[in-house]
């Protein structure tokens, strides 16, 4: 296992309260299948507890709790999972952004999985959703589950960017990598890497040495190569899972993944201080929304 990889150990389940929680649950007894981890799975009824729907709620609170906990709990027991089960919470006294972030303060986690959140496009224009809080500024590192059944030929995309020479885009590139290999190894899987470029240059430029004459400059896409090859000398990467794509991340990346049918894609994302990031959304929380598979966000801050 590469230096910069995570062995994850302690998953963080968040759900909330009318949330289909197969597919996330599913996702996680896989994870922790894998790494010999366990699981806390975190509910919300935030919304139902404090909405104008309360009155349809048991008065008995404690009622309400154990039931949710129970339909928890028989869902695990479906897939012989309750062994990684560590606690299940029940939140309703905070907005969950709030709630899961004082749990990751005081709680080791090494990784937060939950089901992107859903909203409208008119309401993305004005405010962002709670992913905005789980890809830009949680602490650990975020998998967001796509619903989707995984194929048994099990596919890893690393998205890597090479158009950055920028130190903390190279240590992330490095964690991209790192991360991806590990999930690779865990999961039997195949890891793919891709990389986008913006295009070639409208005119061509060919430098002039009095030694060595003219010679043309390497394309955008042969810098692109040759960047990657440095990265990956560690790696045992054939020349077919390694992808070079012209346009924008925000389609390019699902395209891609869509093409060689991945069952995740790792990113990375540095929280955002730009304010027309803040207005639009950066492009790893796009990508939440974008990607036809799950979505693993690496932070560049994550504590050894």
């Amino acid at each position: 296992m590469k230096k910069d990889s995570y062995a994850f150990s302690h998953i963080l389940v968040v759900l909330n309260y009318n949330e289909d929680a197969t597919v996330p649950l599913a996702r996680a007894t896989r994870l922790c299948k894998a790494f010999d981890a366990k699981m806390t799975v975190f509910v919300s009824s935030y919304k139902i507890i404090n909405g104008s729907s309360f009155d349809d709620i048991e008065d008995d609170l404690t009622q309400f709790v154990n039931q949710r906990q129970d339909i928890i709990n028989q869902q695990l027991a479906k897939w012989e999972a309750s062994d990684f089960l560590n606690r299940i919470i029940i939140s309703w006294q905070q907005k969950p952004s709030k709630a899961v972030s004082q749990l990751i303060a005081n709680t080791d986690f090494d990784l937060v999985l939950k089901v992107p959140y859903q909203q409208s496009e008119f309401k993305h224009l004005f405010r962002s959703g709670l992913d905005k809080y789980f890809v830009s500024e949680c602490p650990l590192p975020v998998w967001l589950v796509k619903p989707r059944l995984w194929d048994d030929s099990f596919e890893v995309l690393a998205c890597v960017d090479m158009g950055d020479d920028d130190h903390d885009n190279r240590m992330l590139n490095k964690k991209i990598l790192a991360e991806s290999d590990c999930l690779s190894q865990a999961l039997q899987a195949q890891m793919h890497v891709v990389d986008c470029f913006y295009g070639e240059i409208g005119t061509m430029r060919i430098d002039y040495n009095s030694k060595r004459g003219f010679k043309r400059e390497a394309s955008i896409q042969q810098q692109h190569v040759e960047k990657l090859k440095l990265y990956i000398n560690e790696y045992a990467l054939s020349e077919d899972v390694l992808h070079f794509v012209e346009g924008m991340p925000d389609h390019a990346l699902p395209d891609k993944a869509a093409d060689i049918n991945a069952e995740v894609a790792v990113i990375g994302n540095n929280e955002d201080t730009n304010v027309m990031d803040r207005i639009f959304g950066d492009t790893a929380v796009e990508l939440a929304k974008a990607m036809p598979c799950d979505l693993l966000v690496i932070k560049p801050n994550i504590p050894k």
